[in-house]
């Protein structure tokens, strides 16, 4: 890997790989967490790791804010791998914020369709309209304002504005969670350390390389600390990952309880008419598969018959439209 050259201040670290890669870190500041040398450090080491390792993305090669705001939603709990081919054809389909802001919500579910999640799509295709109307077209550069439009939560807006303004705002994804908890040797389950962990992801961030560093450390995250047979020996930072030097990576990140996976029983009909007509209906907007169609349906209670609670359920839909009789 090289060597690592320390400037006698500590305010430059020199890291040799195929060709020098020089990152300055002005003042490193301590964090409650690690003290300032660790920081810088830290810093330092994952960036040339990156220079050299991290994945060619598509959404690496723009600064366009559209292009990459579109990737960080498509990237919410769905792999690159699966990513990839879904944003290729977003983009050709609505290759700007008011186009996607113009675009009628059948055409931006039909887009999206397979990627799951859909209300991913709906927030997306909701906040490209106020970005349009109220923001002139602009992707605002504030957290409160990007926050404050649909689907955006903090580590979403810190993964936009970092990525294609070079702003200095931290993320914490799960990829992250888990490098972070690792490093520090979290005890608890990350959801019950958020604080902590957002305490150090902003400490680590460099002000002036906030783009690379956050895209370097969801790269760890995704290549070497996996979740299982996480890639220790290589790693640039397993010299200081708490995890790593207590030989506990197989319980850190520790897990949290899940609640048991609810059942649900539905029934579903096809239902036609004389003129072979065949009746669907829209789901609600907001809820699972929202504003999508679906054949008429009623849940039911194991041993019951579905048909009554069928029928009630279509009464209510089209209370007057449509006659009905158990057949």
């Amino acid at each position: 890997m090289g060597y690592t050259a320390f400037h006698p201040t500590y305010e430059t670290l020199i890291f040799r790989i195929d060709r020098p890669l020089v990152v300055t870190v002005s003042e490193p500041t301590a964090s409650p967490l690690l003290p300032a040398l660790d920081v810088a450090i830290l810093q330092g080491t994952l960036l040339s790791w990156y220079q050299r390792y991290g994945r060619q993305l598509p959404w690496r090669q723009t600064r366009d804010p559209y292009a990459v705001w579109v990737s960080e939603v498509m990237l919410q709990q769905t792999q690159v791998k699966t990513v990839l081919p879904y944003y290729q054809r977003w983009l050709t389909v609505f290759p700007t914020v008011q186009g996607l802001a113009a675009a009628p919500q059948q055409q931006v579910l039909k887009a999206w369709e397979g990627l799951g999640y859909y209300a991913r799509a709906r927030n997306l295709h909701r906040a490209a309209q106020v970005v349009a109307q109220e923001h002139g077209g602009a992707f605002p550069t504030g957290l409160t304002e990007v926050m404050a439009l649909p689907g955006i939560g903090r580590t979403t807006a810190g993964g936009i504005l970092s990525a294609a303004f070079n702003l200095p705002f931290p993320i914490l994804d799960g990829n992250v969670k888990r490098v972070l908890a690792r490093l520090m040797g979290l005890d608890v389950p990350p959801q019950k350390a958020l604080d902590r962990l957002w305490v150090l992801s902003e400490s680590l961030l460099p002000p002036q390389q906030p783009r690379d560093f956050n895209q370097a450390l969801m790269d760890l995250g995704a290549t070497l600390c996996t979740r299982r047979q996480p890639s220790c020996t290589i790693c640039p930072w397993r010299l200081y990952c708490q995890a790593y030097q207590q030989n506990m990576q197989s319980e850190i990140p520790v897990a949290e309880a899940k609640a048991p996976i609810p059942h649900k029983q539905i029934g579903v009909a096809v239902v036609w008419n004389d003129q072979n007509q065949v009746l669907i209906d829209r789901r609600p907007q907001d809820g699972l598969l929202g504003g999508l169609w679906e054949f008429p349906g009623a849940r039911w209670s194991q041993g019951k018959r579905w048909q009554p609670a069928f029928i009630a359920n279509c009464k209510r839909s089209w209370p007057s439209k449509l006659r009905w009789a158990i057949a």
